[in-house]
């Protein structure tokens, strides 16, 4: 077991049953899916049960993480598996929670793993997350089409990677 994460604002610690009903609720929602390659629309309590049923054995530097705020509970999920994915529900949009969550959560996989970088990417019209990526110090490096189970249609992902040495200029690395 991991240990939890925290901020100034969140809590970052890792998925349980318990937590169904909030994914679920901020995922049934296709203004997020939309956004979301292999995440379909609409989403159900099981689906959210199936997927953390499916998280008990990751390898070292793969984690989920759920996204928590005091006032709120779980906002959203972090995760990191080969490349960096995250999602909030709506309502927690445009505040920041987004990038400094994914902060936390960087800092901790360059803390427990000697990778000098790791991926990321976005649906290319979601300038938001982007942006997310762009202030934490990713850089764009291309771009690639996936298929977006909730759209059900290909769809045009732009590719950012992080450096280890682009996250310590940005102030997140000793």
């Amino acid at each position: 077991m991991i240990e939890e994460l925290s901020t100034q604002r969140l809590m970052l610690r890792p998925p349980c049953m318990d937590d169904a009903v909030a994914i679920a609720s901020g995922l049934n929602n296709f203004n997020v899916t939309r956004f979301l390659t292999k995440v379909p629309f609409p989403y159900a309590e099981q689906d959210a049960r199936d997927w953390i049923s499916g998280l008990s054995e990751a390898p070292a530097g793969h984690r989920a993480f759920i996204v928590e705020k005091d006032d709120a509970g779980a906002i959203g999920v972090v995760g990191l598996e080969n490349e960096l994915g995250y999602w909030l529900a709506e309502p927690h949009w445009g505040h920041g929670y987004a990038t400094e969550a994914a902060a936390a959560a960087l800092v901790w996989y360059f803390g427990i793993t000697d990778a000098e970088s790791i991926g990321s990417g976005a649906h290319a019209d979601n300038p938001a997350s982007l942006n997310v990526q762009r202030k934490l110090g990713f850089e764009i490096t291309g771009d690639r089409t996936d298929f977006s189970v909730s759209c059900n249609r290909d769809v045009r992902v732009v590719t950012t990677t992080l450096t280890r040495s682009a996250f310590r200029q940005r102030g997140y690395l000793s």
